[in-house]
């Protein structure tokens, strides 16, 4: 008797593109912390795809950006909303469908969105 397994592409695309910003920031808490190995093996290559230039189209854009699509595109799968309207009343019902490998990629980008803005304001503030 075989098995069905359904791989979902879409999921796969999104964790493809929140990696990058996930890469990037273990790099550079593990560099932080003493292990400067991942980070200087990594250094030329990054240069090299504009790490250093301005947010334009290069891998910033990536690093910034990814988890944010990641997020849409796997929250597109899980979350069904419907709205009606009446005379008398506005309905509004939400679904989330326990599909567990979205659910995980969404998590993850969310995570590394936090991430990203911790850093962003910790790193702005005038404290």
């Amino acid at each position: 008797m075989k098995t069905a397994i359904r791989f979902n592409w879409l999921s796969a695309a999104a964790l493809l593109l929140a990696l990058p910003t996930g890469y990037f920031i273990l790099i550079n808490l593990l560099n932080e912390i003493g292990i400067a190995g991942p980070y200087n093996a990594s250094q030329p290559l990054l240069e090299n795809l504009g790490i250093r230039q301005s947010l334009g189209w290069n891998i910033n854009l990536l690093i910034a950006f990814g988890p944010v699509i990641a997020l849409t595109i796997s929250l597109s799968q899980v979350l069904k909303i419907r709205f009606h309207f009446s005379k008398e009343q506005i309905d509004f019902s939400a679904q989330l469908q326990l599909k567990w490998f979205p659910l995980l990629v969404a998590a993850l980008s969310a995570g590394l969105l936090a991430i990203l803005f911790i850093y962003l304001f910790a790193e702005n503030c005038n404290c």
